[in-house]
């Protein structure tokens, strides 16, 4: 490996930080096997390993058993997920999660409350990381235990300030997120924006470590998107990135969307337009199992119990289902055009509702046309994580394996 240009500590940061990432992409090895993969010799290998372990982040997990192998067996070393944690606060339009997770993604405590847009941003971070602090003292771990805070937050984020820019429909104007929390806590602290999070989190932990090229849909309550080039996040010098839900489809007489201009996909197809398109049809001729299930009261039909009214069996109501798919299947074959990628990973609370998760592919392959390739829709395996697994992988891809290093 070519390390031209760094000091010799930086080459053993570096070398720790790509021993980590192979343990955490193929599990536990034995060093030689290490060595052998990373380029590296079999003694820098045994005297980073031996450090590491020396500090609980790596432990002995075993002999390995080869057949026809006689002499020493080869001893597995692998990471402990449990030798420090991270804490997380996860900002979503409705409902914000503060988490405690180990290394590995796994949650050991977590707490959700309503986000409260209505406040100051300062008193509701204080309030989340209070919640976070009492986590930690449940647990009785210290400071060191602890790796980091991270924070997701939707729409454009400065992860190098740590400022959220203009989280859509929670703070209009910037929030210096990190500077806030750096007054009650002495804990590193990172800031992502939510769909860049949870992208580095399928990276990590999902899907996404056996591509290169990918697209990230979120789906509900609005539309989020990252791409992943060469395995790397993409974003521009000013670190600005994809917003495939700000994607004008509608040209003319095409509604104010929250980001200031008009007939964007997401006023098209967020849970607020399901909700709206819906209502504009709803009768007792149009969709009567619906009209029925409501009692013809139209008041009753809200984003907030989506999850009831939407798997109500009305061919009416899944009639509106299909044009708002169509319109979401048609821009992501547009943008998969242009971009080519090995997958498209999709995840979100739309993709939980029966209709929508039985037919997305068939409307997919119908707008794609010829250009359609099989197996290229992957759900994510990391959908039952969605409310704290990016919080958690931002802060362990830097503090650890150093994923964001230049």
């Amino acid at each position: 490996m070519n390390y031209t240009g760094y000091n010799l500590p930086n080459v053993k940061i570096a070398n720790r930080s790509s021993i980590l990432q192979i343990l955490t992409e193929k599990g536990p090895m034995a060093r030689k096997d290490i060595a052998r993969e990373l380029g590296l010799t079999a003694a820098a290998v045994t005297q980073i390993c031996s450090e590491m372990m020396n500090l609980g982040i790596l432990k002995e997990i075993g002999e390995l058993s080869e057949e026809k192998r006689a002499g020493r067996k080869k001893i597995l070393i692998g990471i402990d997920y449990t030798f420090a944690y991270v804490l997380g606060i996860s900002i979503e339009i409705s409902i914000t999660t503060i988490s405690l997770a180990d290394l590995k993604g796994q949650c050991i405590r977590k707490q959700q409350i309503a986000t409260d847009a209505d406040i100051a941003p300062e008193k509701f971070l204080i309030e989340c990381l209070q919640i976070g602090k009492e986590m930690i003292r449940e647990l009785k771990l210290t400071r060191d235990r602890i790796l980091g805070l991270g924070v997701s937050v939707p729409g454009i984020v400065s992860r190098e300030d740590g400022v959220s820019i203009h989280a859509y429909r929670i703070w209009d104007t910037p929030v210096e997120i990190r500077r806030i929390l750096e007054l009650e806590t002495s804990l590193p602290i990172l800031v992502e924006n939510n769909v860049k999070a949870y992208a580095e989190a399928e990276l990590t932990f999902g899907a996404g470590r056996e591509q290169e090229n990918l697209i990230f849909l979120k789906w509900g309550p609005g539309v989020g998107s990252a791409i992943v080039i060469n395995n790397k996040i993409y974003h521009n010098r000013h670190n600005a990135s994809s917003e495939f839900g700000h994607v004008v489809i509608r040209r003319h007489g095409g509604k104010l969307c929250r980001c200031g201009r008009y007939g964007c996909l997401e006023t098209e197809v967020s849970t607020h337009a399901i909700r709206d398109a819906v209502r504009s049809r709803l009768s007792a001729e149009i969709m009567p199992l619906l009209w029925k299930y409501l009692d013809g009261d139209s008041s009753r039909l809200h984003t907030g119990n989506i999850r009831e009214w939407a798997e109500i069996p009305d061919p009416g109501m899944q009639e509106v289902f299909r044009e708002i798919l169509v319109k979401l299947c048609d821009a992501l074959s547009d943008a998969a055009t242009i971009l080519t990628p090995d997958h498209i990973i999709y995840y979100g609370d739309i993709f939980q509702l029966s209709y929508f998760a039985e037919n997305f592919e068939t409307v997919y392959r119908h707008s794609a046309g010829v250009g359609y390739e099989e197996g290229i829709l992957v759900e994510s395996q990391l959908k039952d994580k969605i409310s704290y697994i990016g919080a958690t992988a931002i802060v362990g891809n830097e503090k650890l394996l150093r994923k964001n290093d230049g």
